[in-house]
């Protein structure tokens, strides 16, 4: 949906003066924070099935809704809405619309209970966070905003459990939302529950602080997205692999015969004759080896599971094993998080690899058929043009 001018203006407003008038300490409630809850928001809104009138209403008070932190850090949200409503009436909004508006950048505040769609999607998007994969990030932001910002300062094992007291008590109000977030939100509570408890790997080890692809949707999505591409473009070579199999078949099962009969009377072809063949028969080898399955064993040992050199989801590595065994591999494979890691990008790895042999033989395949059918037709030009002029 095309932006309204309203919206375009209200972003140009929030940006300029986030940019501008934020203090530096403010390292969480910035433009980053307010850009990501206007567009949880739209997608909240759009699962929800609101119409266009409140949508814009919805990103309004998304984009306005931390304004006011440029004067006051606690409780901003009333000076949020006071600065919000001010530029909508300088924009000439309805005045009806800015009291909506308001109402939803009020309710950001914990302690306030939303009333009505409009203002449950504003806060259930404001909150997107608490389900995202990057919520150890954001935790630390908030942290050292609080630091700098509040001169306040969790231990550890406080912070953690501060916060994770907090993603217990809290909960989504839009069932939008709750398909969105509660899934993620659920692994980060848990999180939260084992930092406690363990303490938490220095952020600075880049094996602890990166985000796994099990944790991650966006990295979820991108693998699903990515296998599906590959799996199409086997399909798409496995279907010009064997038309080029009909084509070349056809024309040396069909016009083998014809041709040798021609030949008889018209020897000078024969040339071309054989380049056609020449062609046709090597092309149509590569059509075929391009579709023909690799070699799969079917068997994998226990050893090459727990080191993560075998893939028990393709089966073309436990079709010859034993039930019994295949179960043990499995609950292995999916006893760590790395193990499901590991097989989620071999699978993609090999995958790619098989479609590189493939497409590499198609290309041979597709450049002797093309060769052979224009030497085979120049040359037969140039026999016939011969054969004319003589007559």
């Amino acid at each position: 949906m095309a932006k309204s001018a309203i919206i375009i203006a209200t972003e140009q407003f929030v940006t300029d003066l986030l940019t501008t008038k934020l203090d530096s300490k403010i390292c969480y409630h910035n433009l980053q924070h307010t850009l990501s809850v206007r567009n949880s928001a739209v997608q909240i809104a759009s699962l929800s099935g609101v119409n266009a009138e409140e949508q814009e209403l919805i990103e309004l008070a998304c984009l306005l809704h931390d304004v006011g932190i440029t004067e006051v850090y606690q409780n901003h949200e009333p000076a949020s809405a006071r600065i919000g409503a001010r530029f909508l009436r300088e924009q000439g909004y309805p005045e009806d619309k800015i009291k909506i508006v308001e109402a939803c950048i009020v309710v950001t505040n914990p302690a306030a209970l939303p009333t009505g769609l409009l203002q449950e999607i504003v806060r259930d998007a404001d909150y997107g966070h608490l389900g995202s994969a990057d919520y150890s990030e954001q935790l630390d932001n908030l942290r050292l905003e609080w630091k700098d910002v509040l001169e306040r300062w969790e231990e550890d094992k406080e912070w953690y459990q501060l916060n994770l007291d907090f993603i217990k008590k809290h909960d989504y109000y839009t069932p939008a939302a709750k398909m969105m977030f509660v899934a993620m939100k659920e692994l980060n509570r848990k999180k939260l529950k084992k930092w406690v408890k363990e303490g938490r790997k220095s952020a600075g080890n880049s094996a602890a602080s990166r985000v796994s692809i099990v944790e991650s949707r966006s990295a979820q999505m991108i693998f699903k997205t990515a296998l599906r591409n590959h799996m199409d473009l086997s399909n798409l070579a496995d279907n010009k692999a064997n038309f080029m199999i009909t084509i070349n078949a056809g024309i040396i099962g069909v016009g083998t015969p014809l041709l040798a009969g021609l030949l008889k009377e018209h020897p000078e072809y024969f040339i071309p004759f054989i380049m056609l063949l020449g062609s046709c028969l090597p092309s149509m080898v590569f059509a075929v080896l391009a579709t023909v399955p690799v070699k799969m064993q079917g068997l994998t040992d226990m050893e090459s599971i727990k080191s993560g050199r075998s893939n028990l989801f393709f089966f073309g590595n436990f079709y010859s094993m034993s039930y019994e065994d295949y179960k043990l591999g499995i609950q292995e494979v999916t006893s760590r998080e790395e193990n499901l890691e590991d097989s989620i990008m071999r699978d993609l790895f090999f995958l790619g690899k098989s479609l590189g042999r493939k497409y590499r033989q198609l290309r041979i395949c597709y450049i002797i058929f093309l060769i052979g059918m224009v030497a085979s037709v120049g040359v037969f030009g140039v026999q016939y043009l011969f054969y004319f002029m003589q007559q």
